[in-house]
């Protein structure tokens, strides 16, 4: 590589590969010659094809895959910055709960070390001190802002955590597995939620929309559950809905506690923080049982795929100290070591790779810490100071766009005499995909 070509390279990447030897390496955990030949050695064979002597040679690849030679290392960010500028970034305003908030600079500091992004689940988490820190400041973070006790770290996506809320409120409940779900929810959720269910026995039923207001119908909520309230084992509502509209939690979960039903409230963390909305330890008379989310937009951007940042957390006090042991993922606490030194622990860990399978609560927990870290970073650097302001911004704005929207003629604001925060519905009786050329014609992606 000469030197122009890797000043052009390096000033591609975040970091320095050279500082990582392994990172150029043409496999990232590489096997050297001479681990070959002891390996081989060991075993009692001469050569490579000797290990393979046993298959039939008709089995046997000759030629090779019929597939293109891999990239090098420099080809592959070469080919990558190439796709990158294929893509054109506009100013989102899709909405469907993939909010866009400012991030601290932090983060991006954060996301490019290295030895950070390219670790994996510490399965000796003690030695890990400095992963079960970040573990610990995202806790606590989310923790002050939902006023819960016990945040995991962490699930896959908001739709994974709602059904592992549900899994863990049909655990710690006698009843049947039949579950209401608002129908308010965001609807890929409810897609999710139906495909993990099938096989598992678990049967939902829906509590419907006003289609006056856009809110959830307290008249559907009492004939759906009508004469057999103790038939089913938890209710899922969320606090902002699929319309970005305000349901009424306290009185959803007033309703689940007056008929022992386990409350599972679905929340955006964000919005929580001071001057914003109710916290769920304080919806209705004794909160919410549990809490889900997603809490992506905590760290980076909104994104097409990939992990989100699953949140999940429920009570732990002296009143209640049996749901913690039947929840998923990882719970890190203070301790001292045997020198009498602050550290961190793991004190909690129900995952299959860490206890029998049988006893896990659950048997997939995906590995969303790294996610967590970055949230965990921005929260603590923008201080609650910093999240009042956003949330202010945020409201300024909607004011703003409400004001332009009373300009424009065949569009209003559906639902208008809902609250809602910082997300909006319109209606219109035009045809959407002008609308869409104009908006992608200044820079807005809509939908």
């Amino acid at each position: 590589m000469d030197g122009t070509s890797t000043k052009s390279f390096l000033n591609a990447l975040p970091f320095d590969p050279r500082e990582f030897p392994r990172e150029t390496e043409r496999h990232y955990i590489s096997a050297s010659q001479e681990d070959l030949d002891e390996m081989l050695s060991t075993s009692g064979l001469r050569d490579l094809p000797e290990l393979f002597a046993h298959i039939s040679p008709g089995e046997l690849f000759r030629d090779g895959l019929q597939v293109p030679e891999e990239l090098s290392y420099e080809s592959t960010i070469e080919r990558l910055q190439e796709l990158s500028e294929k893509t054109s970034l506009k100013t989102s305003f899709i909405g469907d709960q993939l909010p866009v908030w400012s991030i601290n600079p932090i983060v991006d500091f954060v996301s490019n070390l290295r030895p950070l992004s390219t670790s994996y689940t510490p399965y000796q988490p003690e030695r890990s001190q400095g992963t079960l820190v970040t573990h610990w400041i995202y806790q606590c973070a989310i923790s002050a802002l939902t006023g819960f006790e016990a945040i995991n770290t962490s699930l896959y996506d908001r739709s994974f955590a709602i059904y592992e809320a549900i899994a863990c409120a049909i655990r710690t409940s006698d009843r049947p597995k039949r579950v209401l779900l608002a129908r308010s929810l965001f609807p890929k959720d409810l897609e999710v939620l139906d495909t993990i269910a099938q096989g598992t026995g678990i049967e939902f039923s829906f509590v419907e929309i006003d289609p006056k207001n856009g809110l959830l119908s307290l008249e559907s909520l009492k004939e759906k559950s009508k004469g057999q309230t103790n038939q089913f084992a938890a209710f899922v509502f969320p606090q902002v809905n699929g319309f970005g509209l305000l349901e009424k939690v306290d009185e959803l979960t007033d309703f689940c506690q007056l008929n022992g039903i386990r409350s599972i409230a679905s929340i955006d963390p964000f919005l929580l923080a001071s001057g914003g909305l109710k916290p769920p330890v304080e919806f209705g008379l004794k909160g919410a049982d549990f809490i889900v989310g997603d809490a992506q937009h905590l760290a980076i951007g909104a994104n097409f795929g990939g992990p989100g940042l699953g949140l999940f957390g429920c009570r732990y006090h002296e009143g209640n100290k049996r749901d913690l042991r039947h929840t998923p993922g990882r719970y890190i606490g203070k301790a001292k070591d045997i020198s009498g030194r602050d550290c961190f622990v793991m004190v909690l860990s129900t995952r299959e790779q860490h206890i029998r399978k049988e006893k896990a609560t659950s048997n997939v927990c995906s590995n969303q810490a790294f996610l967590a870290t970055l949230a965990g970073a921005n929260l603590l650097s923008k201080g609650n100071s910093g999240l009042k302001h956003s949330l202010q911004t945020a409201l300024r704005n909607k004011n703003r766009f409400l004001r332009a929207i009373e300009k424009l003629e065949g569009i209003s604001l559906a639902f208008s005499q809902s609250p809602c925060f910082n997300e909006l519905v319109l209606e219109t009786c035009e045809s959407l995909e002008p609308l869409f050329e104009n908006a992608r014609a200044v820079n807005l992606q809509i939908g």
